[in-house]
């Protein structure tokens, strides 16, 4: 008994060492896999619905995703957006070639290049009037559909299977019905609503030959507050209408930093799994992923993230990324990619007048820097280098794998493999610095092992702000162990990816 209290008190010694003293060893178990059916880390990537941007602002955009090896898209639209209404025989008329699908195709061309997978969907049914400055060029309203109106499931089918069948865009392989069926943006519709419609769409898509290349996903709604039941009620009473599980959750900096949030997708993983038949074959992800907001300068409305620009906001989307994956699911889609895509719906708001419009400002950069006088903003923020170095490597196809408990506040950990390579990010969303060892026996030793930092005061990146690695190990011996020393608020990441 007495070697037995001396070994629990040396282990709980190891746990709470500080900084300089025995580093906290973590296993990485290569056999067991957390998820075998992984996405990625992707982002929400709009049409650019209010502003043109220029052919130089869409090349960058091109590059950067270029860099981040983006593996997932969620593309939204509205239908009146392609479709001007119904002839005198009731049949749709459709606007294919308007500057709008036009540039709905040149995201889609980039898409398909690339073999990006595609998340397309509706933003809301066409009779609401929601999130619609340019209210008078919606020519849907006078039909006044909601979201069962046969007429609208056929407007989505010919949609689908004009990109699918004459564009030839195959990168779309899910559909989103409704976005947010529980909050403002849809109405607030009862589940049994959202249910029938996508039982009917299921039929409309089942009725056109598309059902078995583009599957619909739910329920997308979002964490208001703790809606996730929808995922459970998916789950009971119409799992065969889903190909995929999804939800949104923009986390309280308390949810992220006490890991509440893998607590709570794990839950809902293992709901899945347990009680839908054919669950555990079937990806849960994160449809929406970021934190909660609030207004930020230049131009960003209330609807806006006010850390953007602050080191925590990489630290803390790395931490949302680790924990998502840890609890099993199959990726998150980052909202969003770029502050020129979204406006805000705030009443003082100035659009179409750019210079005085209000953005809902997500994202890692902003096309628009130059046309609302701040050049500076069309550059990268901090947060784009966790996020775009767990996007490369963590691709889509790779196994995440069990990692061991640190037992220390805030510090997590992520491994995955793919054939011969191994991807690791460690994170230390606490104020203290860690030492750790990271061990993953049986593993031979790897040629080329690169390291990136993401330190308050040490970021390595290019003369474009795209991440460099801060050293390449060679022959790197991660049976024996890689020593981290991570300082408060840090993010480190190793790959073999190349």
């Amino acid at each position: 008994m007495k070697i037995l209290i001396c070994a629990v008190l040396a282990a709980l010694t190891l746990a709470i060492s500080p900084a300089g003293a025995a580093p906290v060893v973590i296993t990485v178990d290569t056999r067991t896999a957390v998820c075998t059916n992984f996405l990625g880390f992707g982002v929400q990537w709009s049409a650019y619905p209010w502003f043109d941007i220029s052919d130089a602002a869409w090349q960058k955009v091109f590059d950067r995703l270029d860099y981040m090896r983006v593996p997932l898209v969620r593309l939204m639209t509205r239908a009146y957006t392609y479709c001007d209404g119904f002839d005198a025989q009731g049949q749709a008329i459709y606007e294919w070639d308007n500057d709008r699908m036009k540039k709905m195709y040149r995201l889609l061309d980039y898409c398909e290049s690339r073999h990006v997978k595609v998340i397309l969907g509706e933003w809301d049914h066409p009779a609401s009037q929601q999130d619609r400055p340019d209210i008078a060029t919606d020519k849907l309203q006078q039909y006044h559909m909601d979201e069962n109106d046969p007429r609208w499931h056929r407007i989505i089918g010919d949609l689908v299977a004009h990109l699918r069948n004459e564009k030839h865009y195959t990168c779309i392989v899910y559909f989103n019905l409704l976005n947010e069926p529980n909050s403002n943006s849809s109405g607030h519709i009862e589940f049994g609503k959202w249910k029938a419609a996508i039982t009917a769409l299921n039929a409309e898509f089942a009725r056109r030959g598309l059902g078995q290349a583009v599957k619909i996903i739910g329920p997308d709604v979002c964490f208001l507050p703790r809606d996730g039941f929808w995922v459970d009620l998916t789950v009971q009473q119409c799992p065969e209408q889903v190909a995929a599980y999804d939800f949104h959750y923009y986390s309280t900096v308390a949810d992220l930093e006490s890991d509440y949030l893998e607590t709570y997708c794990w839950l809902k993983r293992d709901y899945i799994n347990r009680f839908d038949k054919q669950g555990a074959g079937k990806p849960f992800f994160m449809g929406e992923a970021g934190m909660t907001g609030g207004p930020v300068k230049p131009q960003g409305g209330s609807d806006s993230q006010p850390h953007i620009y602050d080191h925590i906001y990489g630290v803390w989307m790395a931490d949302y990324n680790v924990q998502c994956a840890r609890a099993g699911m199959a990726g998150t889609i980052a909202w969003d990619l770029d502050d020129a895509m979204h406006i805000n719906k705030d009443k003082d708001t100035h659009w179409p007048d750019v210079t005085r419009t209000l953005f809902k400002k997500w994202g890692f950069f902003n096309s628009l820097a130059t046309e609302i006088g701040h050049p500076e903003d069309a550059n990268l923020r901090p947060w784009y280098f966790t996020w775009a170095l767990m996007s490369r490597s963590f691709p889509p196809g790779c196994r995440t794998v069990k990692t061991s408990s640190t037992l220390l506040p805030g510090i997590r950990t992520l491994a995955a493999i793919r054939g011969a390579d191994l991807s690791i990010v460690l994170v230390n969303d606490s104020d203290t610095p860690q030492e750790l060892n990271v061990t993953v026996p049986g593993s031979a030793p790897i040629p080329a092992l690169a390291r990136y930092d993401y330190f308050v005061d040490d970021r390595k990146v290019d003369q474009d702000g795209l991440p460099l690695p801060k050293e390449i190990l060679p022959n790197a011996d991660v049976q024996a162990g890689l020593r981290a020393s991570l300082p408060a608020r840090s993010v480190m990441v190793f790959t073999s990816i190349k």
